[in-house]
């Protein structure tokens, strides 16, 4: 009888140590998708940031809102120029796009000015948890969705 359970032991510390190895696993998988959507948290924290900080810039500007009216394309433009040092909200603009695209990378932005109420738009590319795998099961990189994020906000005191 004390011959049959010799190995017995054995195989109970095998199984044990791949349990524990599976649950690793888990923790580790778990660890690089939250280190990826606390980067997607940093890059919807600067939108707002920047959202806010164009529209703060427009209220201390009153006479010129509708000069900071842009269009997706017009961010280029504006950073291209160089213009005087009285066209206030001509420099806001060219500073915004600036830090725009230092601070997100491959976005745009648009905004629209009606009626003394501002909507800015800002769009960008974020990574998705699920990483991609191609037919023959190498990873082609993380899939990417396109976010966006839109501040609406009165200027005027009404």
């Amino acid at each position: 009888m004390i011959r049959q359970q010799r190995g017995v032991g054995m195989i109970e510390i095998l199984v044990a140590t791949l349990i524990f190895a599976i649950g690793l696993l888990g923790v580790a998988g778990m660890q690089v998708f939250t280190l990826k959507m606390n980067s997607n948290s940093e890059i919807r924290t600067r939108a707002t940031l920047l959202a806010s900080d164009i529209v703060e810039r427009m209220r201390a500007n009153p006479s010129q809102w509708d000069a900071y009216s842009m269009g997706t394309d017009e961010c280029a433009t504006a950073v291209a120029g160089s213009p005087s040092s009285t066209n206030v909200a001509a420099l806001d603009r060219r500073q915004w796009c600036l830090r725009l695209d230092r601070e997100l990378p491959a976005s745009e932005a648009e905004i629209v000015v009606a009626n003394e109420v501002v909507t800015v738009s800002i769009r960008w590319q974020e990574r998705e948890g699920r990483e991609l795998v191609d037919a023959d099961g190498a990873g082609t990189g993380s899939e990417q969705s396109t976010n966006e994020f839109v501040l609406r906000a009165r200027l005027g005191n009404a």
